[in-house]
């Protein structure tokens, strides 16, 4: 390309062709440099509040979106965001480090998605946090503790921490996901006292202490805490199961099992940082599985196996930056022994599975990033069917239909298409619903552990 920058202008005009823009898309693939490039110049082209609306960068510009903002589609919009991202991440660790406090326990903050406390000063990646109360202004933070346990949390939000196994949370939405090693970790409410019972779930504080508990796998212990003379009997709250303490009525009452307000907070329990364009993450709960969940107008993000030590060589379609389907089939890709990673199956699965064609079929754009690096990719039916009972969930119903991705090189209009992006983290997917099941496993480097809670 020899005169970028007035590529992309004409690009931003909309004056290229669906040629000329995947030749730019490629060229924006190939080199962090080049992606770079292109995101500095959306910027300039004032595309800035567009791609700041989910605050994940303070901003306090009130300018309204220009008219031509539009024609940007989801795919250059995620490739954007995705190196905005990254200089993000680049500017936090530029930030002047907070002072260590007296009282430190081995907590740390293990990811801020946008996290500010209450003075405006950003939460950022290995701050360690001490006994005391700590307040959320606005984003996503994830604390981790020594033992294993991981709470996310959604600001606006209050909470103290007292120990390693026993947390206050005065206001806001939090998601924990406890190991066996830190079985009856505890959050109070002014309602209620959550003890884990080995499990994952979420929690919410409104203004007025109302709590309410919401188990997505395993189980908990809830106990009425608001008044000492009050005998309210314990509740066990088990999978797809949730709970309502209130104040007003002096009781644990049964409510509808429903997951939408911790779409924020649990992704980043579950390691993904970030999801744009038609991206779906869901909190999980029953009927949340592979083979039982269909979406045609979405990409839907699976978690799958934690922490699973690969014991030999394992096969996979596509290991370093780059686009799917500009690899030879006949490229050889494999893990090495030894590694620790996560899954995460992320699936379009046209509701009743339509037969469409042409220009009938959905085409859907989406983004993720994860918050450790992408060591595999598993696209090709064969790979998906064998790495099932290795990664799998073992509810999940994979059936015997079509399933994968599987681009043609022969049709630019009606390709798939599967950008693994230069930082390793972020991945990039245009897809195209059909009758076939458009499924890509997607395999991320586990961070090291500690000795004491690191899985056998």
């Amino acid at each position: 390309m020899t005169d970028p920058v007035r590529h992309i202008d004409r690009y931003l005009d909309g004056q290229l062709n669906d040629r000329e823009i995947g030749e730019l898309l490629e060229w924006v693939a190939a080199d962090p440099v080049n992606a770079d490039l292109f995101a500095r110049q959306c910027l300039l082209d004032q595309h800035t509040y567009e791609l700041l609306q989910d605050g994940l960068f303070p901003t306090t510009s009130d300018r309204p979106p220009v008219e031509r903002r539009a024609r940007l589609p989801m795919a250059a919009f995620a490739v954007a965001a995705s190196v905005l991202i990254a200089l993000g991440l680049v500017v936090w660790q530029l930030l002047p480090t907070r002072s260590k406090p007296a009282a430190a326990l081995p907590v740390v903050i293990a990811q801020s998605i946008g996290g500010y406390d209450a003075a405006g000063k950003p939460f950022r990646p290995g701050d360690q946090v001490g006994t005391g109360r700590l307040t959320l202004d606005r984003g996503v933070i994830r604390i981790d503790f020594s033992n294993g346990a991981q709470v996310a949390v959604e600001g606006p939000a209050d909470l103290q921490i007292l120990d390693e196994m026993h947390i206050v949370l005065d206001r806001g939405v939090a998601t924990a996901v406890i190991p066996e090693s830190a079985v009856g970790f505890a959050i109070d409410t002014s309602t209620a006292r959550v003890v884990d019972l080995g499990t994952a779930f979420g929690i919410s504080v409104g203004d007025d202490g109302l709590t309410e508990v919401c188990v997505f796998d395993g189980e908990v212990e809830v106990d009425y805490r608001a008044k000492e003379s009050v005998d309210t009997p314990k509740r066990r709250v088990s999978e797809g199961q949730a709970v309502q303490a209130s104040q007003a009525s002096s009781t644990i009452d049964s409510v509808a099992f429903e997951t939408t307000r911790y779409e924020r907070a649990w992704p980043v329990n579950s390691g993904v940082l970030q999801t744009t364009g038609l991206m779906k993450f869901v909190s999980p709960g029953p009927g949340f599985l592979p083979g039982r969940y269909e979406d045609t107008e979405h990409i839907v993000v699976f978690s799958e196996r934690r922490n699973v030590l690969l014991e030999e060589l394992l096969p996979v379609d596509l290991a370093e930056p780059g686009e799917y389907e500009r690899l030879r089939r006949r490229e050889q890709h494999v893990l090495q022994p030894g590694q620790r990673v996560r899954s995460y199956l992320l699936q379009l699965d046209p509701v009743g599975r339509r037969i469409l064609k042409g220009s009938d079929k959905p085409r859907v754009f989406g983004q993720i990033t994860f918050d450790s690096s992408i060591v595999g990719l598993i696209a090709s039916q064969r790979n998906l069917s064998e790495t099932d009972a290795l990664f799998g969930d073992p509810d999940g119903d994979y059936g015997d239909l079509a399933r994968g991705v599987e681009p043609s090189p022969n049709d630019r209009d009606g390709k798939d298409a599967v950008i693994l992006a230069a930082d390793q983290r972020t991945l990039i997917l245009n897809l195209a619903a059909a009758s076939a099941v458009d499924q890509i496993r997607v395999l991320v480097s586990e961070p090291r552990q500690n000795k004491d809670t690191e899985a056998p």
